[in-house]
């Protein structure tokens, strides 16, 4: 998947404000690294590995179907 990665913290970053639109648009939010995983996880998906763009603030979240 290609996302925009909320990260912890009070740091400046351009998925917070794709957040706010979401939430006041869509009903929709951004989410952290760490939500993705428990999101993939409870569909039956393992995340391989995140890897950030250098700029954009996106990031591509690699997963695959839990073996099993």
């Amino acid at each position: 998947m290609i996302e925009s990665l909320l990260p912890l913290g009070d740091e400046q970053h351009p998925s917070k404000l794709s957040d706010l639109i979401m939430l006041t648009m869509a009903g929709g939010r951004e989410r952290t690294e760490s939500e993705y995983t428990a999101l993939l996880g409870a569909a039956g998906f393992v995340v391989d590995r995140t890897v950030m763009a250098p700029v954009g603030g996106y990031s591509a979240i690699e997963a695959t179907i839990k073996a099993g």
